[in-house]
Parts: structure tokens; C-alpha cells; sequence
């Protein structure tokens, strides 16, 4: 299983507020330009399904990764990310622990991702959609197009961390992990699971600019809008 996150979105508008719809947003130009490197590093690999979550920005960042393979991209709306509470999201959130340091709440089975979904409930849904990928015979090797919180949950499965992963691995945007799995050809079951890569990146590989996580950087970017907004 290749199993890649989209590439880079704009989820804040220049003017500091959020935009309307998370779910409909697409690649930004940065977005585009890391695929197009991913694709130069996938380049040859043989795939012969691949699935997204069928929301705008998966889609996007895998027609350019798959490129001309004459392959459909399949949709699995299970693998959409962690959904929050519709609105302001950051009204009454605390910004460090409710947004910066959140997902090391996670494994509290209560904890809800800013208001929204409960990280106990994605995460079943996510092994799920996993299970049910790897229940389908038909594939060797399969491209998954999905989100942070989704490839995380994935590999706390796969590596046994369960609800730990949120805190403890970090997905950068359009990075790519590889999974190997063996299963047993009479009834698939899953007999072996091995990370072969992970976060693998075409754009900046050593991580040399990546010195904090997604929630992190989007609390370190409130913290400056709300400190313009007080001057």
C-alpha cells in the first residue's frame, strides 16, 4: 500500500478568517508544485488500484501523482479526514492545548477534534476502511490518497500504537508511506503488516524546515492574527 497525504490546501483566507467549507477546499499553488515532485519520485512504481477520499483535494493530488496510468481513482468517503465541529473553530479553545498540543489528547476516548468527531470514533473508522481495502482480493498494489489524520490513524493500526499515533507520527503535506501487508490468499486474512517508509517527502526529504506539526503551525498562525488584531 502506498499511502500518500494531499498536498498543501489553504484552510485560512488571506484576511485571517477561516474559509466557509474545509471539505471543498483544493490544492494551493504550493500544493500542486509538491505532486508534481511526487510524481517525478513515483515515477514507474507499478499500482493497480487506487482510491481516495473523494474530497477535492485527495482527488487533485492523485490525478497528478498517478499521471497518465490508465487506472480509475476509486472513492472511499470512510477515509476522509477528522471531522470537526461546523463553524468557528476556534471559539472557546484554548489554543495551545485545544488546537497546538491536541492530538496528545488523543487518547483520551472522549477527546473530540475541535468540537467534532471523538479521535475514538475516526480511529475505528479508519481501521475499518482499512480492513475493508485489504478484504478486496483483486489488488497487489494499491495508492491511497487520503489526509493527515487518516494516514496516522492508519499507521497507529498497522504499528500497534493505536490512539498514540496522533501525537506521535507526523504526516507532512503530500508525503507518502509504504506499507506492506500478507495475507492469506484463501480468505485475506492479515497475517504480517511492515512500514517499509514513512513520511517520505519529494520536497525537502530531511525534514529541515518541518520543525513543528500541522496543529501546531495553525496555532502558531492564530496566535499572530490575534496578536495583530490587538495592536
Amino acid at each position: 500500500m502506498y499511502l500518500f497525504r494531499h498536498g498543501a490546501v489553504d484552510y485560512m483566507q488571506p484576511d485571517g478568517t477561516w474559509v466557509a467549507d474545509p471539505d471543498v477546499v483544493v490544492l494551493s499553488d504550493n500544493g500542486h508544485e509538491q505532486a508534481h515532485a511526487m510524481a517525478k519520485q513515483f515515477e514507474g512504481v507499478i499500482v493497480d488500484r487506487a482510491v481516495c477520499s473523494g474530497l477535492p483535494r485527495t482527488r487533485q493530488t492523485g490525478e497528478i501523482i498517478l499521471g497518465d496510468r490508465d487506472i480509475e481513482l476509486d472513492v472511499l468517503a470512510d477515509l476522509e479526514e477528522i471531522r470537526p465541529l461546523r463553524g468557528e473553530a476556534t471559539g472557546g479553545y484554548d489554543v495551545f492545548a485545544d488546537i497546538a498540543y491536541l492530538h496528545w489528547r488523543a487518547t483520551d476516548f472522549e477527546t473530540r477534534f475541535l468540537g467534532g468527531e471523538m479521535y475514538s470514533d475516526f480511529y475505528a473508522r479508519i481501521v475499518a476502511a482499512m480492513e475493508s481495502l485489504l478484504a478486496n482480493l483483486t489488488w497487489n498494489n494499491l495508492a491511497v490518497f487520503a489526509h493527515g489524520g487518516t494516514n496516522a490513524a492508519a499507521l497507529g493500526w498497522v504499528l500497534g500504537l493505536g490512539l498514540d499515533a496522533f501525537g506521535a507520527l507526523d504526516q507532512e503535506n503530500c508525503c507518502l508511506n509504504v506499507i506492506d501487508f500478507d495475507t492469506l490468499e484463501d480468505d485475506g486474512r492479515i497475517v504480517r503488516k511492515t512500514v517499509r517508509g514513512m513520511n517520505i517527502t519529494a520536497v525537502d526529504p530531511l525534514k529541515r524546515d518541518r520543525h513543528a506539526g500541522d496543529m501546531e503551525m495553525l496555532a502558531g498562525l492564530l496566535l499572530k492574527i490575534r496578536d495583530g488584531a490587538q495592536e
